[in-house]
């Protein structure tokens, strides 16, 4: 059986599993602590172990050195597990008849991001669809710019009309939100005063530039955060808020190749795609390894491609959680397989990748530990899964060292060059901030706990009602077959 998809596929399967995915969200809805914002879809898991066992054939892999582009044809890109090709697939489709859910525990679907902050009333019910006449408001036309004097726009509704059908779409689609592993349980009410402001924090977060309205401090206070969750001595760190995970994942591959300018980045063929698009727009050779059934790096492949290339340094990105099966590579195995090779530390650059699960990974009391007391160099997360917040955002964390290599003088900024971005959105670090101050160590672990509880009942669930899913033993996302 081929797996392809993530939880997005849940609501495909909900006519068929709606008593067993019932029963376990309102279990949930009942265990939910008050002060956790654990709703997010995905909400996880932790005993994996009881998986349905994996055949292990996996096809013949080409190890073709691929120069900046994805590293294998579109028919070979994908691993199957089993040389079977009639058993069902996954898939993320969708049925167009599938009902709607919002706060109601008794429906599948994730809880409304406002069931506990309730902005625009979503508790009151699933919001209805458009009507014909709402969705042609939003259509191209109706929402065009005027651009020219003969073009005046007298015939097009009015912004407000406009964003009151927005607003409207919005509730519904947050209504019935399904399938991604966001945290849309949050608050940030107290915030809202400060979007008047043009915060931007351009430059470095830690050298001051010229520009006044910025939020460096809360910047620096959550980098601060990430680098003692990971372990890093005082000083001997750098890091910035990010636009998302890719950014992060961009400026980590960057670091890798201006410290191993003739490195090869090895990753697993399952790596989110940010990570072999950072290795085209820096024209690195990149290698995609196979992975095992369920979704992790295969070892015995990796250390025989390292070994192939023993004359060149080797670049790693460990996930942390890959997008569909939410694997977790084995960090310990891979330092364990360049010491094997005598690869000096000094020959090797490790990024990981952990947009969802380098958040939760230390708070799960059997996870092994990814941080900076071991050789890794650097990682990223985001911060608008996990820990939940309006605006994609994220975090780069690396040692101080490596920045140096791209840092440049700015003399108009009166600050360095370090980051992707040039501005900023400084609004991202105070909201992020301000999650991290309400929640506390204790308030993330208990969003943590819930999510991987729930995960792993309703995998137990769903197989029970006998249908079968998989739930990796480090994960918050359940796989279920590709309906048929």
């Amino acid at each position: 059986m081929s797996i392809t998809s993530n939880c997005t596929i849940l609501s495909t399967m909900r006519s068929v599993i709606n008593p067993a995915y019932r029963a376990a969200r309102t279990a949930a809805a009942r265990t939910r602590c008050p002060s956790s914002s654990s709703s997010f879809l995905p909400t996880s898991s932790a005993a994996a172990s009881r998986v349905a066992s994996n055949n292990s054939n996996n096809s013949v892999v080409d190890f073709r050195r691929f120069k900046s582009s994805l590293p294998l044809p579109e028919d070979d890109h994908e691993i199957t597990e089993s040389s079977t090709t009639s058993e069902p697939r996954l898939d993320n489709n969708t049925a167009p008849d599938i009902s709607d859910f919002t706060s109601d525990p008794l429906k599948a679907g994730t809880p409304s991001p406002w069931a506990v902050f309730d902005a625009w009333g979503a508790g009151e019910g699933i919001i209805d669809p458009l009507s014909d006449d709402e969705e042609a408001m939003l259509s191209p036309e109706m929402v065009r710019i005027p651009i020219d004097d003969e073009d005046d726009g007298a015939n097009l509704p009015n912004e407000s009309d406009i964003l009151a059908v927005y607003d409207k779409l919005l509730k519904r689609k947050s209504s019935v939100h399904f399938g991604y592993p966001y945290n849309l349980m949050y608050n940030h009410e107290e915030l809202y005063e400060f979007m008047k402001y043009s915060i931007n924090n351009l430059g470095d977060p830690f050298i001051t530039s010229n520009y006044g309205v910025h939020s460096r401090q809360f910047e620096c206070s959550v980098i601060d955060f990430f680098a003692k969750l990971w372990k890093m001595e005082s000083d001997s760190y750098w890091g910035y808020v990010t636009t998302c995970g890719t950014e992060g994942n961009l400026h980590g591959i960057l670091l890798a190749r201006e410290c191993h300018p003739d490195g090869i980045l090895y990753s697993s063929r399952e790596t989110h795609y940010s990570i072999f698009k950072a290795a085209r727009y820096y024209r690195m050779d990149a290698k995609a390894i196979p992975t095992l059934p369920m979704g992790e790096i295969d070892y015995d492949a990796l250390a025989a491609e390292i070994s192939k290339n023993k004359d060149r340094p080797v670049i790693i990105n460990v996930n942390i959680g890959t997008t569909v099966k939410g694997a977790v590579d084995n960090l310990d195995r891979i330092l364990r397989i360049l010491k094997t090779l005598d690869i000096p530390r000094e020959r090797y650059h490790i990024h990981c990748d952990g947009a969802l699960f380098a958040m939760m990974m230390p708070f799960v009391d059997w996870a092994p530990e990814v941080s900076f007391r071991k050789p890794i160099d650097s990682i990223a997360v985001s911060g608008h899964k996990m820990l939940g917040c309006p605006m994609p955002c994220g975090i780069a964390l690396t040692r101080k060292e490596h920045v140096k290599k791209v840092e440049q003088k700015i003399e108009y900024l009166n600050s360095v060059d370090t980051t992707i971005m040039g501005s900023r959105n400084g609004q991202a670090a105070l909201y992020l901030w301000y999650s991290l101050r309400k929640k506390g160590i204790a308030g993330i672990k208990r969003d943590v706990v819930h999510c991987m509880e729930t995960a792993q009942y309703l995998r137990d669930k769903i197989t029970e009602a006998g249908l079968t899913c998989r739930l990796n033993d480090l994960s918050s996302t359940v796989v279920l077959e590709r309906p048929m």
